[in-house]
């Protein structure tokens, strides 16, 4: 596709990503983001040229961004996810439609590979504009002066992370991610790539294992900011709930050699030893979302009719049999149910059915349990549905707590 003399395209060649990552360095001056796209290229199993999308004009690179494909699961059911990263725009090219070049070469893309949801953890509202909605908890904050930590004798032994320990932690964040209605489960490959790099999210990290009697009792993640005096904890894994207090111990011991006055933790709200540190008198900072797109409702409807049925039989609608009319205004969704199952899910032009009227942009976050439906039709005066049908749309789409790491 070409606009003035703007051209989209893949990198192919060591050249072509130099320019690229010379575009990332002008952007984004001492940030590492040229960094951050190269060791995903180097090192993260389902990264490749393919997912580096760029606009040049006159052989010079001046827009690009990266498709970070993943796998998230809801409630147990994979979704397969292209993660928009690392957008940029040479200033002097900027407000001339680029980033809609690219966003269409990005969409195309997800759609011809499969991919069910676009998501991104990007700037507030200027992605709204390409369809996108908060819609999964992103970046949770609890802060806590280190003092307020109290002492505990701790029979764990710290000792730097292994690579032989990470399937101990692996099986540790599946149980903790098991409580997260939306989720993504990191594969080995992830765990390798994070490890070897010792980076997350962009961001250098250390990592700590607590043995005891050989056996990886708990592992935490961590940064150190010294300007900010705080014991930074990115993750942390543990066996049983009842070793919270000894990670907390190892956190305390830290802040104290590194003469740190805080811990803040960017962990799930509900995780250990977050709760402890709430329990303390921890401070929760409002969260930020990920911004997420569906490419097509029906095909992800479809995709997510087991866990529809479920929902239908542990809500008394096991038996229901009716085709359910979704209105989203310009277009409708008709899910066919028989004695409880989803026979059928197709897309129509037929809207004149008000019975359920939803907006397409912000069902991702009742689809992804971000927003109740309450919720939403208190907020959107086009989501509304009507009382025959409330607490049949109310049992398919329950408002529930979700988490998403990032993968790189």
């Amino acid at each position: 596709m070409a606009m003035n003399g703007y051209r989209f395209t893949n990198p192919r060649s060591r050249d072509d990503m130099e320019a690229v990552y010379e575009l990332m360095r002008t952007v984004f001056r001492g940030e590492g983001v040229d960094l951050i796209i190269k060791r995903l290229i180097d090192h993260y199993p389902d990264m490749s040229l393919d997912h580096v999308m760029a606009v040049e004009r006159g052989g010079e690179t001046v827009a690009a961004l990266i498709l970070i494909p993943q796998t998230w699961e809801v409630d147990g059911l994979p979704l397969r996810v292209a993660e928009m990263g690392c957008v940029a725009t040479h200033p002097d090219h900027r407000r001339r439609g680029l980033q809609r070049i690219l966003n269409d070469g990005f969409d195309a893309y997800a759609r011809d590979n499969g991919f069910d949801l676009c998501a991104l953890a990007g700037i507030p509202y200027f992605y709204r504009q390409f369809g996108y909605e908060y819609a999964v908890d992103l970046d949770h904050s609890t802060g806590i002066d280190a003092e307020m930590i109290p002492e505990h004798a701790s029979s764990l032994e710290a000792r730097p992370f292994r690579e032989t320990d990470i399937d101990a932690a692996s099986r540790m964040l599946q149980e903790a991610q098991s409580r997260y209605h939306v989720r993504c489960p990191r594969t080995r490959g992830v765990w390798l790539m994070q490890h070897r790099t010792g980076h997350y999210n962009g961001e250098p990290f250390e990592s700590t294992a607590l043995i005891e009697e050989g056996e990886v009792k708990a592992y935490l993640r961590y940064g150190v900011k010294q300007g900010d005096a705080a014991f930074i904890l990115i993750e942390a894994g543990m066996k049983s709930p009842q070793h919270a207090k000894q990670v907390l111990s190892y956190v305390k011991e830290a802040c104290k050699r590194h003469g740190l006055s805080k811990v803040v933790s960017k962990q799930f709200y509900g995780d250990e030893p977050t709760r402890t540190l709430i329990g303390l008198g921890g401070e929760c900072v409002r969260p930020y979302a990920w911004q997420v797109k569906a490419l097509s409702i029906p095909m992800l409807l479809s995709k997510l009719t087991p866990l529809l049925e479920s929902r239908l039989r542990d809500s008394g609608y096991g038996d229901l049999t009716e085709a359910l009319n979704l209105n989203f205004r310009k277009f409708n969704v008709r899910v066919i149910v028989e004695h409880g199952k989803a026979v059928g899910v197709e897309q129509n032009g037929e809207t004149r059915d008000r019975t359920i009227g939803l907006n397409p942009y912000v069902f991702p976050q009742l689809l992804l349990g971000h927003r109740s439906l309450g919720e939403l039709m208190d907020a959107y005066p086009d989501v509304k549905v009507r009382d025959s049908h409330r607490a049949l749309m109310e049992a398919l789409f329950p408002k529930k707590p979700g988490y998403v790491f990032h993968v790189y």
